[in-house]
């Protein structure tokens, strides 16, 4: 009997096992596939996001350039059950001084779930001292439920999700694929393109 335990122990560990080196396999495939963008390149993805927003959302035209700043990032993440991987690169605007802030983000989750999917995240941040953390690079812990799915690639309208926090508010733009998903997601910002 503790042989036939012991069996099934094994085979659950190579199946474990086998779904991180899958998950790793999957993020080693996102970072070296994705064309590394220049400063024009995000500027224009944020604005582009920033313009998808304010269809959705209009009523916060005033408040985007109000905050003392916002970031837009494009991820790219992939979910399998256990873990999940994303990569993404973005900018931080910075109202205080006008001035524009690259980064490049990684994300690893661990929980529940299946998918991929492309989106683009825009930050609103209404303490400033998340701006700075935000230029600098930093750890990002959060706690999640959410599904979304796009079927048509083509359409410049995307489905819009928000969340919250302590001094900062998230929204959503989904561009492509489908991801549901239940989890605890690390997010970690680095500086990018700085001199």
């Amino acid at each position: 009997m503790s042989e036939t335990n012991n069996m099934g122990c094994n085979s659950i560990r190579i199946k474990q096992a086998s779904i991180v080196l899958l998950c790793l396999l999957l993020f080693w495939q996102i970072c070296s596939a994705a064309e590394e963008p220049d400063a024009q390149q995000l500027d224009e993805m944020g604005q582009e996001a920033r313009t998808m927003l304010l269809k959705h959302r209009p009523e916060l035209s005033n408040q985007l350039d109000e905050l003392p700043g916002y970031a837009v990032i494009a991820m790219t993440a992939t979910k399998i059950p256990g873990v999940g991987t994303g990569l993404g690169y973005g900018v931080v605007i910075d109202n205080r001084n006008q001035q524009r802030s690259y980064i490049k983000v990684t994300q690893f989750e661990v929980g529940g779930g299946i998918g991929a999917q492309k989106f683009k995240a825009v930050i609103l941040f209404k303490d400033s001292s998340l701006v700075d953390r935000m230029i600098k690079g930093g750890v990002h812990y959060e706690s999640t439920t959410e599904y979304g799915a796009t079927s048509d690639k083509t359409k410049s309208e995307g489905t819009l999700s928000t969340q919250r926090g302590k001094g900062y508010k998230v929204f959503k733009l989904t561009e492509s694929g489908a991801l549901a998903t239940i989890t605890v997601r690390v997010m970690q910002a680095k500086p990018y393109l700085s001199d």
